[in-house]
């Protein structure tokens, strides 16, 4: 589904060569608004975070779960008014809307899909600080926080790495005015990878349980707020040790693009063995960049490859947060 708010002959004119910081639309990422006097109560009930705890001035991280504790969706979660607004993949975005429309019935909420209305783009890239003044910010945010602009809001993600959650108009507006620091979608995607940020494609939705994507470590889950849906196996992988795989920053020379889903293989001795699967994966001029559930003791020193391509041939970078 292509966005209303971006042309796909604007998105084909746009660069990967961007350096230092760039703008880039993300019509991939769509918006939920979730309104009614219910909202919290009944969102308290079905995501791994603590919403009782969300404050105007941040957002919170979290994951959406079946019963057995696989996730539907991860999610950036904020304030907007009386409103709340879920941010993501607009894969995860969609599967979760559904499952949240089917037992919000008996709760006073209601859910609106705001692609004809609400744009995302994100601001990126090791200088991407340098380019908020041109927001009408005057200094960085710190990281977690939500900061007001004119037309939206913006999320502070990660050292040098935002979301922009605008009005279809004003996301126009900056596109136009800004025309000349835009990028590819897949630039920023790239560097959402290099932060150990993942999101759930068509292929892996219902696949892994939050700590699988270290959702623990970019505080995703609580472990305090009470019951959820899929709250037990959550807690169990938690307190029983049962967590066995966690996701790693893998990275590689390759022409090859390889999708959500697809395996990876360890070598042992002189045989090869599946050890993983690709989460996203970004290939800017033959540098592949993958996020990718492994067994969690790799280590540097294992010999992991494609096991499509066995040519590429991977390195397991370190991950920009502790995973204890």
């Amino acid at each position: 589904m292509q966005s209303s708010w971006i042309s796909a002959d604007q998105l084909a004119q746009l660069s990967n060569d961007a350096e230092q910081a760039f703008i880039s639309p993300l019509p991939a990422f769509s918006v939920i608004r979730i309104s009614g006097p219910d909202q919290k109560k009944y969102l308290q009930g079905q995501l791994t975070c603590d919403v009782n705890s969300l404050q105007p001035e941040s957002f919170l991280r979290g994951a959406h779960c079946d019963a057995k504790g696989k996730m539907w969706a991860t999610f950036h979660l904020l304030q907007a008014g009386d409103d709340l607004l879920m941010l993501g993949f607009r894969d995860e975005i969609q599967a979760s809307l559904l499952q949240l429309k089917k037992f919000g019935v008996f709760s006073k909420v209601s859910f609106t899909d705001t692609a004809d209305t609400l744009a995302v783009l994100g601001v990126s890239g090791t200088a991407a600080d340098r380019l908020l003044p041109t927001l009408g910010l005057a200094a960085a945010p710190t990281t977690g926080s939500v900061t007001a602009l004119t037309g939206g809001q913006l999320l502070a993600l990660a050292p040098q790495h935002y979301l922009l959650v605008l009005t279809v108009d004003a996301a126009r507006t900056l596109i136009q005015q800004q025309s000349t620091l835009l990028a590819a979608p897949t630039r920023f995607l790239q560097q959402h990878i290099l932060h150990g940020l993942p999101y759930l494609e068509q292929a892996i939705i219902g696949e892994y349980v939050p700590q699988n994507l270290n959702l623990q470590a970019i505080d995703g889950i609580s472990f305090s707020k009470g019951c959820y849906i899929g709250q037990e196996m959550v807690a169990r992988m938690k307190y029983l040790g049962k967590n066995k795989r966690a996701t790693y920053i893998l990275t590689a020379q390759s022409e090859e693009t390889p999708a959500a889903g697809s395996d990876i293989e360890v070598q042992l001795e002189q045989n090869w063995r599946r050890s993983g699967v690709v989460i996203n994966a970004v290939n800017i001029h033959g540098e592949l960049s993958v996020l990718a559930v492994l067994p969690n003791d790799i280590s540097p020193e294992d010999h992991l490859r494609l096991a499509s391509d066995p040519d590429t041939q991977f390195r397991v970078n370190s991950l920009p947060y502790s995973l204890n």
